[in-house]
């Protein structure tokens, strides 16, 4: 009996051995591998760039096909209108008996100015030259004269409406325009308005239209004429 109870405890005995090493294989796996996993260190995430400011600003609005910045730019910007003489303040006509004894032109302001003496007598708005700016110097340059003068003849029937004729061109003018082997021109006077387009008025000063003359209404040459004897000075400036 002793002999079959002693193989048996043996068997029982072994078998609590393995299993007791069972479980502490089994805890000391967990104990080695669950601190790992937690005492893993967080790996620091690099944050992702933001956008600058200036892209981040709200996009302007394209312009319309077709059209470049700068031509919007343009089409904004209005184009200055053509010089137009100043309409002066109307005034009743010199006396009958007047007779003045310098005039004054001012390009710039596309003016007219009869005095006697220091004293003006009467104003009158003007067109000139289809080239106004600077001095004539020679034929064909579509300016209008600039220094000192005198009224030396009329034409009392003319392309014009009357024509008062200006000494231009001065020995100087002539010698100047010699030296560059052209001619200086000549032919300046203050007229009217063409034949036959008398009926234009005051419109004829929306631009400057002569060849280098100085252009007035038919009503105002007529002024002019009575009042301006031969040989009165005239004065154009810039």
């Amino acid at each position: 009996m002793k002999s079959r109870i002693l193989p048996v405890l043996v068997i029982v005995l072994g078998l609590t051995v393995i299993g007791g090493g069972l479980a502490i294989h089994e805890w000391s796996s967990q104990s080695l591998v669950e601190p790992v996993a937690d005492s893993k260190p967080v790996e620091k995430t690099t944050p992702m760039p933001t956008k600058a400011p200036e892209m981040a600003e709200t996009p302007t609005t394209p312009p319309p096909p077709g059209e470049t910045p700068d031509q919007v730019a343009l089409l904004e910007t209005p184009a200055p209108p053509p010089p137009v003489a100043k309409i002066p303040i109307p005034t009743p006509p010199p006396p009958a008996n007047s007779i003045v004894n310098r005039i004054l032109v001012e390009k710039k302001a596309r003016r007219l100015t009869l005095f006697r003496g220091n004293t003006p007598v009467k104003t009158y708005a003007i067109a000139l030259g289809r080239q106004p700016e600077g001095h004539k110097q020679f034929e064909g340059d579509n300016k209008t004269p600039e220094g000192r003068y005198v009224i030396d003849s009329r034409k009392k029937n003319s392309s014009f409406h009357r024509a008062l004729h200006i000494s231009y061109p001065s020995p100087r003018d002539v010698a100047f325009a010699a030296g560059q082997k052209k001619s200086a021109g000549g032919n300046i006077m203050i007229h009217g308005l063409p034949n036959g387009m008398g009926s234009l008025g005051p419109l004829h000063r929306l631009r400057d239209w002569t060849a280098g003359c100085i252009a007035v209404t038919n009503a105002e040459i007529e002024e002019i004429w009575r009042v301006v004897p031969d040989g009165t000075p005239i004065e154009i400036r810039p």
